[in-house]
């Protein structure tokens, strides 16, 4: 008796189980990322002393498109805000861009040991700071 109340109880696990494993998995059963973030060195980044006191820490990706940025613009009473563009490099100048948000867009732009960040909001109003190494 003690066998078939085993088997007995045993019984729903097992039918959940082989279930289970009848579903297999397909290819959209996985959710598949936007976008990857791009791979980057571990050399520290590029300081940059700009215009209105404002500072940015900058680093390439290792295939030059994107950039990660730490900005700190007191203007715009911005204290070390990271931020990620997307872009290429062509010629001497790599331009990036971040347009995700409807209200605002951010570009950076460097060439040699200068840069230049300018945001422009939807209402028309923007500000620019120039870099410099």
């Amino acid at each position: 008796m003690k066998i078939i109340t085993k088997i007995a109880t045993a019984l729903p696990a097992l039918a959940l189980l082989s279930a289970c494993a009848t579903t297999a998995p397909t290819a959209t059963d996985t959710p598949v990322p936007e976008k990857v973030t791009a791979a980057y060195d571990r050399m520290a980044p590029a300081p940059y002393t700009c215009t209105d006191d404002s500072t940015i820490m900058a680093k390439q990706s290792i295939n030059k498109e994107q950039v990660m940025l730490n900005v700190t613009l007191p203007k715009v009473k911005w204290a070390e805000q990271p931020v990620i563009l997307n872009g290429a490099v062509k010629g001497e100048v790599a331009s990036y861009v971040n347009d995700s948000n409807p209200e605002v867009v951010y570009a950076w732009h460097m060439k040699d040991d200068k840069g230049i960040f300018a945001m422009k909001w939807a209402n028309g109003k923007e500000y620019q700071v120039n870099c410099q190494i």
